[in-house]
């Protein structure tokens, strides 16, 4: 918690993407820096509201933000110059108002969006009925159409049709001269009606930082739970009508959850938390509920408390617009169970703990690489001296990646909690007990890892009809890369379930986040040069890139679903052109030939196409940094480079011939510079380049579809690895200086 609890409860409630970044990839999130305005935008929201497309990389670019401001107006100008009406509050809705939305912008930063403006007035044609009318819109919000509006005495709802395809739903109570609401926009949160006499905005400052946001962030950033929940105290006692309220007042839950604070303190908490919030709204009030009941279950506070409050938020979201939040406590409800579960399954009611241990079971066939889950089943069979199957499950645990790592971050959560053995130590003593050795424990931890890496996977597909286009799957990741992990398994998933006749897959590492021994300059300008890409995991499908990749082991399934639900509807699809490739090695030389038939089909387009051809080893034994154990089809190099081949005289084809010693020797040449100009050593140079395929495709690289792949196993001759992996887990080591004068 270094960076503040604000980030605990943003990972919490809002950011749902993972990616490793490249050094300064441009903005993008819920806000975005806006130069034209010199303030920020409020982007549209995605389907789960995380501001930004899982799976690809963003920075933040926090030097681009609105600047801070004293006082109590919400401008930054002067309070004479303001358009914010002053003087005895507005008794009804008849007039201008600043319609302002608060929303989390970055880490650790609000902003107040002055949308544009509300004009309130009396219809002409029924004297007395006020209508709404949209005028003045500020550049922060995409373009919007106010399409229905419902004005009684001095309630408000105003619906908005956003470009892109979202809406924006406000619905406010007039109280003491402001209109307090919320606005429903991806997310469900407060929202205000300010007064104005003003017809326009373009003179101020449009997305300002609250007046109060400083000394909110203040509380966030207190590493001490306690001094933490007391600023945040006073923070809502003083400020009782911000808009920063709920964050404020959830965090004290997410906190008080944390410090496992008695089931009646955290219950009055919550009481108090749903009384501030009835000034904003009953729909913010049932968004507050399920909000807590996400909290609860994310801290794994007491069980018994949070599924009966969990139960008790299910029948209060009775508003039809939050159908998603109430559709998120069924697993919230499942994940409170398992908590429960967790603690029986290792008690001494022989009962309790074999409904526990039948429960997880069944749990595994749905999320079959949960850790805790995993742990909770291998200690119960270690505890019924079930020794085989306790070494089966604690080997998964500890040779599946980051899976040990994620239980070690739990337990250091909660440090009064009883110290446990780390699976590692216990799979060690039950294999010597069992054995008498260690010996063979490696083996069994790589059999292990290749048996129940892809067992999720479909079976094996049916060859695909002759003359149907091929997808070609490109990944771009890194061995260093922790949120890689999923797309790297998932397209693992894939290769088991299609063939070679149907699906190739491709991997593209890069030294992102860090040294990577697999990375290449032909991988790297693929990425960079030509794709454009800013981060991994990037995962491309017949040219086109695919959104929410990014994930560690446990999301593997659903990224393999979601490939896989592209990959089919593709694979209908004919090709309008061939692509043929041939290839065999001969002393030591890969001689390669491809070609591309039909481009006389295509027209003009024909001018467009390119023939790339990529050398691929079939599978690296390399324990990578992120846990990853095997990796397939990794890309060594691309025959006649990135650029491709263009076509001659309409015809397009390659022909060449490569020593397989000179294609390690550049490889190995590229890694040396990479370590002298980075100062590091690789703990491994895996280069064994023995088993091969020559993928071959046609791209259009205007509109950079992928016409139709074709592929060649070929065999360099007997392996000089073995399958076993090698032990090259830990950091590429820094150089140590040179004592040379």
């Amino acid at each position: 918690m270094s960076r503040g609890w604000w980030n605990a409860l943003w990972i919490v409630l809002v950011c749902s993407s993972w990616a490793c970044s490249k050094p300064e990839a441009p903005a993008k999130n819920t806000a975005e820096a806006d130069n034209a305005t010199g303030g920020l935008k409020l982007a549209p929201p995605e389907p789960d509201d995380a501001g930004d497309d899982s799976g690809k990389a963003r920075i933040s670019d926090k030097s681009k933000t609105s600047a801070g401001i004293d006082g109590k107006n919400p401008f930054q100008d002067s309070a004479k110059n303001s358009p914010v009406e002053e003087g005895v509050p507005r008794k009804s809705l008849d007039g201008r108002w600043i319609l302002v939305l608060t929303r989390p912008a970055q880490e650790q930063q609000f902003i107040d969006f002055h949308t544009g403006i509300v004009a309130v007035s009396a219809a002409k044609d029924d004297e007395g009925k006020l209508v709404a009318k949209w005028t003045a819109p500020t550049e922060v919000l995409p373009p919007a159409k106010l399409v229905s509006s419902e004005i009684n005495n001095k309630s408000i709802r105003l619906i908005f049709n956003i470009d892109g395809g979202t809406k924006l739903d406000f619905q406010g109570t007039l109280k003491d001269g402001v209109v307090y609401g919320n606005a429903l926009f991806g997310n469900c949160l407060p929202a205000r009606l300010l007064p104005t006499k003003a017809e326009a905005l373009d003179a101020f400052n449009v997305s300002p930082e609250p007046t109060d946001a400083r000394e909110l962030s203040q509380a966030f950033s207190k590493k001490d739970p306690k001094a933490a929940l007391k600023a945040l105290d006073d923070f809502v006692a003083d400020h009782p009508q911000s808009p920063l309220g709920m964050m404020a007042w959830e965090t004290r839950v997410l906190i008080s959850a944390r410090l496992d604070v008695a089931a009646e303190d955290l219950e009055q908490l919550i009481a108090d938390y749903q009384q501030a919030m009835a000034m904003w709204g009953p729909r913010l009030q049932q968004t507050s509920q399920g909000n807590i009941g996400i909290i609860l279950a994310q801290e794994k506070y007491n069980p018994e408390f949070s599924l009966k409050f969990v139960s008790t938020a299910d029948k209060s979201i009775t508003d039809e617009s939050l159908k998603e939040l109430k559709d998120q406590l069924k697993p919230v409800r499942e994940a409170i169970l398992t908590v429960q579960a967790l603690s029986y399954v290792e008690s001494d009611d022989a009962d309790r703990a074999d409904k526990a241990f039948n429960f997880l079971t069944k749990l595994r066939g749905k999320k079959p690489f949960d850790p805790a889950v995993l742990y909770g089943l291998a200690r119960y069979q270690e505890k019924a001296k079930q020794t085989d199957e306790a070494i089966a499950m604690y080997a998964e645990l500890v040779s599946l990646p980051m899976l040990e790592a994620f239980l070690q971050r739990e337990w250091a959560q909660k440090p009064d909690a009883p110290k446990r053995d780390l699976p590692s130590a216990t799979l060690a003593k039950l294999w010597e007990a069992k054995h008498g050795k260690t010996e063979g424990l490696d083996e069994f931890k790589d059999e292990t890892y290749r048996q129940r890496v892809v067992a999720f996977a479909d079976k094996p597909s049916a060859e695909a009809p002759a003359g149907n286009k091929l997808v070609l799957c490109e990944l771009f990741t890194g061995s260093s890369c922790p949120p890689c992990v999923g797309a790297d398994i998932a397209t693992g998933a894939l290769e088991f379930t299609y063939p070679k006749t149907q699906v190739i897959v491709l991997r593209y590492h890069q030294h992102i986040p860090g040294p990577d021994p697999l990375t290449n300059a032909d991988g790297e300008d693929r990425f960079s040069n030509y794709y454009h890409g800013q981060g991994t995991p990037t995962v491309v499908l017949n040219g086109a890139p695919v959104n929410n990749v990014g994930g560690y082991l446990p999301n593997s399934p659903d990224i393999y679903r979601g490939l896989k639900t592209l990959i089919n509807q593709q694979l209908e699809a004919k090709a309008t052109v061939q692509v043929g490739v041939n290839a065999r090695v001969v002393d030591g030389t890969l001689q390669l030939v491809a070609n591309v038939t039909g481009l006389e089909q295509l027209g003009d387009e024909a001018n467009d196409v390119r023939l790339r051809v990529v050398i691929a080893e079939d599978e690296v034994h390399f324990l990578a940094r992120n846990g990853v154990r095997g990796h397939e089809m990794v890309v060594r190099r691309m025959v006649g480079g990135p650029a491709g081949v263009e076509p001659k005289e309409g015809k397009l084809a390659i022909k060449e011939s490569i020593p397989l010693s000179e294609l390690k020797s550049s490889l190995a040449t590229y890694l040396k510079k990479y370590e002298e100009d980075e100062g590091i050593d690789f703990p491994a140079k895996p280069l064994d380049l023995k088993r091969l395929h020559v993928v071959a495709f046609a791209q259009n690289d205007e509109s950079k579809e992928i016409l139709q792949t074709n592929a060649i196993a070929v065999t360099a001759g007997d392996s000089t690895t073995s399958n076993a992996i090698t032990p090259a887990s830990g950091k590429a080591t820094a150089k140590k200086p040179s004592t040379d004068n």
